[in-house]
């Protein structure tokens, strides 16, 4: 039985380019040789490395390194196999037939077989492992073991984009050795205890110290011949882009993972040789505004009233729809280089359409709303506009959408937090009235999935983002996983 949803109600979205920095390559690099480190920065922390549950990029960006999965997506959206060397649909769409690979090993040795894609799915699966990604998985019927070298994965309906949510991103199939999700705990995999997080990718993980660096080494026996040519990677994270920039310049790291748009022109003056790579993103950046709260106050509550701000659909419009200046916000905080957008769906991705039309920039009508509603001088709006410090550009928006604010007589109050803190509040339903931040990647999964199936039913542990939030986009900087297997 389907349950019925809010339909988020979209603020602002803008699609951004893509911008990562790397060293300058050395004279001699006309081909890749074999070797090295290559020192990696993050600006935020690793919530954890429970790679099934833990919510964050940061921790996808090791996840695809140390595990692998049955396919893999190219930047163009072609699906290719990874630990699956082969698979078939049947003509009904609803059985997905894997052959998997002679020579896969997990990294304590044992073989990545059908009973261990099964185990893994049935795990993702399961209400008790609490995974943010189990409504991804709500379409799956079933998983049998047909060989050793064979799995079948049989729909409940037929899913167009099945092999997205496997291959995707954010959402895609981490495959963990069974033994040692059996032998451990999530605690012990949360913390990084050694021999708890084994993986099946071209790197092992070594060691996590957390405030200070994380440590993958090359898993010699890889599937794919060759991969990776590099001995280690080694993950710090320095959350001050300033900072950051130093340690780039003093050579203490190769690359920054995640560059924001504002800092681009100082790097290129500080380190005029440095590589600063940038591409189509695909992961808009959003702000959001919650719909509805909890009856009983009880978060995650099935019981849901409207929020006292955001549940009338006329402040919506006002504020999300025809009170933000997208054109501003791009030119402010994305120095030009991101796309003005209404959703969540970016441009070229398969369910995305311009309705930029509907919301054009209009702060008579804004205001015109708002009196509609019963806000005016008389009774002044004023909410709560949250971001965190994952990324300085989120700080910009959220001024700008202030000052935005300003001129339709509405104040929004900023508050900072770091991301683990707005990890807890908005994902775990606490109490916010709207914040900044960005969504997973879009081009690999069906979005209306991902609204529809977030909450899966009254007695499911699976409360995915952004139920019942009402979610809006704005551009994204950088969201690669440069290092991952698919580039050795």
């Amino acid at each position: 039985m389907r349950h019925r949803r809010l339909v988020p109600g979209l603020l602002l979205a803008l699609v951004v380019l893509v911008t990562t920095v790397a060293a300058p390559p050395p004279a001699d690099a006309q081909k890749a040789k074999r070797g090295g480190t290559l020192r990696v920065s993050y600006g935020n922390e690793i919530a954890n490395l429970d790679f099934h549950t833990a919510p964050g990029y940061e921790m996808m960006w090791v996840a695809m390194n140390v595990g692998c999965s049955l396919t893999n997506i190219t930047p163009d959206g072609t699906f290719v196999g990874d630990a699956a060397k082969s698979w078939t649909v049947s003509p009904d769409g609803l059985l997905y037939t894997f052959k998997l690979r002679d020579n896969v090993l997990f990294h304590d040795g044992t073989p990545m077989d059908a009973a261990a894609v099964k185990f893994n799915i049935d795990r993702m699966r399961d209400p008790a492992t609490k995974s943010g990604m189990r409504p991804f998985y709500e379409p799956v019927h079933s998983v049998e073991v047909l060989d050793p070298k064979t799995v079948q994965v049989a729909l409940k309906h037929p899913y167009a984009f099945f092999l997205h949510m496997l291959s995707a991103y954010r959402t895609g199939l981490i495959l963990l050795s069974p033994a040692s999700l059996q032998n451990f705990t999530v605690d012990d995999r949360k913390q990084g205890k050694p021999g708890a997080i084994i993986g099946c990718g071209p790197f092992k993980f070594v060691e996590w110290v957390k405030g200070s660096h994380l440590l993958l080494e090359r898993f010699d026996k890889y599937f794919q011949p060759g991969l990776p040519y590099l001995d280690k990677v080694l993950i710090r994270v320095i959350k001050d882009p300033v900072t950051e920039m130093a340690a780039f310049k003093a050579g203490e790291i190769d690359f920054i993972a995640s560059f924001s748009p504002e800092h681009v022109d100082t790097m290129k003056a500080q380190n005029p040789k440095a590589q600063i790579m940038t591409g189509k993103e695909t992961t808009p950046m959003m702000a959001a505004m919650k719909v509805t709260v909890p009856k009983d106050g009880k978060p995650m509550s099935v019981e849901r009233v409207p929020h006292p701000i955001f549940g009338d659909l006329r402040v919506r419009r006002a504020l999300g729809c025809y009170g933000i200046d997208r054109n501003e916000i791009v030119k402010i905080a994305f120095k030009g280089q991101a796309t003005p957008w209404v959703g969540m769906a970016p441009p070229g991705t398969l369910e995305s359409a311009n309705v930029n039309f509907l919301c054009p920039y209009d702060p008579a009508k804004a205001k015109a709303l708002l009196a509609e509603a019963g806000w005016g001088p008389q009774k002044p709006l004023t909410f709560e506009l949250m971001t965190n410090t994952e990324k300085s550009v989120f700080s910009v928006i959220a001024t700008v959408i202030k000052e935005q604010m300003a001129r339709i007589g509405v104040t929004a109050n900023i508050k900072l937090v770091d991301k683990v803190s707005w990890m807890n509040t908005t994902l775990q339903d606490g109490p916010w009235d709207m914040y900044v931040e960005d969504l997973l990647s879009l081009i690999t999964i069906d979005s209306n999935g991902y609204l529809s199936t977030a909450y899966i039913s009254s007695k499911s542990s699976a409360w995915s983002h952004p139920w019942p939030p009402t979610c809006t986009g704005t551009p994204s900087p950088a969201r690669p996983s440069t290092w991952s297997r698919s580039r050795g």
